[in-house]
């Protein structure tokens, strides 16, 4: 059941994502793959064009037969080279400060440093987390990364801590992209992290909040505490509360963004053990799965099941 309190649910998100997690994380593949279409959707975003409709998004990416669905960085990401050309509209420029929130190892995050390294430019990725194992391979791509082009750091911190405010203070107006991937299934009290994240946005600057996307969630009624909201592992706190229109609410309404959206920016193959699949999938995905209907594979002795999985983009800008 997930947690009552802010505080449970980041004592109960440390505890599980601890180093064994960590180190088969960095090895998953789904998460690599994944990583490349969060990354992806965030450096083509073109803010003068529509989001995708849900028959748009439908198809699904790549051939579940191959590693990584077929997906390379070669073949999915921007030619950093041309980037600029080819995307006129992007949000990615050498100089800018680019916030990671819920950041984990970094495997997003590093993904986006060929489009802001530029001799001359100064260019600013921090990575905030409140997990010390997942920073630890954060720092390791900081120390990397980092040289007189760009700045990398992170920050163990949990933002709502009222003991932290006095040195969380310093991000507000700061950045001018935050992105925060498959996390907010996690957060407690999304509404008000996502207050805070968009104090921390510059005048006209974006957060993207991208996280698994359940379909079945827009027919639960988040009134019925029996509803499918309520998932087995503590540290997912509310699937079920991610529906297009509670997004929408909080980016405009709760936390005064403009140019609000969300909605289903893709769909594509993962493999994933059950206990994933029993806290992240659809009814149907479910069933499958409890009646031996999904393909399996060992993956470092675990089973892990091939299923379909969508992934929602919330999009604000801070006016």
């Amino acid at each position: 059941m997930p947690t009552n309190t802010h505080e449970d649910a980041v004592a109960a998100n440390i505890s599980t994502f601890d180093e064994e997690f960590a180190s088969k994380y960095e090895k998953r593949e789904s998460q690599i793959l994944l990583s490349y279409l969060f990354a992806k959707n965030v450096l083509e975003f073109d803010p003068n064009k529509s989001r995708k409709s849900d028959e748009e998004s439908s198809k699904l990416i790549g051939d579940p037969s191959q590693y990584c669905n077929g997906l390379t960085k070669e073949n999915t990401l921007p030619n950093p080279l041309t980037y600029e050309k080819d995307f006129p509209n992007g949000l990615f420029k050498p100089g800018m400060k680019l916030l990671d929130f819920a950041c984990g190892t970094g495997m997003v995050t590093e993904l986006f440093i060929p489009y802001l390294k530029q001799p001359g430019q100064k260019s600013e990725i921090v990575g905030i987390d409140i997990g010390p194992v997942f920073l630890k391979y954060f720092n390791e791509r900081a120390k990397k990364y980092s040289d007189e082009n760009l700045e990398m750091k992170s920050y163990e911190y949990d933002i709502l801590n009222p003991k932290l405010e006095k040195k969380v203070s310093k991000f507000e107006n700061q950045f001018d992209v935050i992105i925060c991937t498959i996390s907010y299934h996690h957060i407690h009290n999304y509404e008000i992290v996502t207050q805070k994240l968009a104090s921390f946005l510059k005048k006209g600057g974006w957060l993207f909040i991208i996280d698994f996307y359940n379909e079945d969630v827009e027919k639960i009624d988040l009134s019925n505490t029996n509803s499918k909201n309520m998932k087995v592992s503590e540290a997912v706190q509310h699937m079920g509360g991610l529906k297009k229109s509670s997004l929408n609410h909080v980016l405009k309404n709760l936390s005064g963004l403009i140019n609000v959206t969300s909605s289903r920016e893709f769909k594509t193959f993962i493999w994933q053990p059950a206990s994933f699949i029993e806290n992240h999938s659809d009814e149907q995905t479910v069933n499958n799965l409890k009646t031996g209907k999904l393909k399996q594979k060992d993956f470092n002795d675990e089973i892990n099941y091939l299923i379909e999985t969508s992934v929602i983009y919330a999009i604000g800008q801070k006016p």
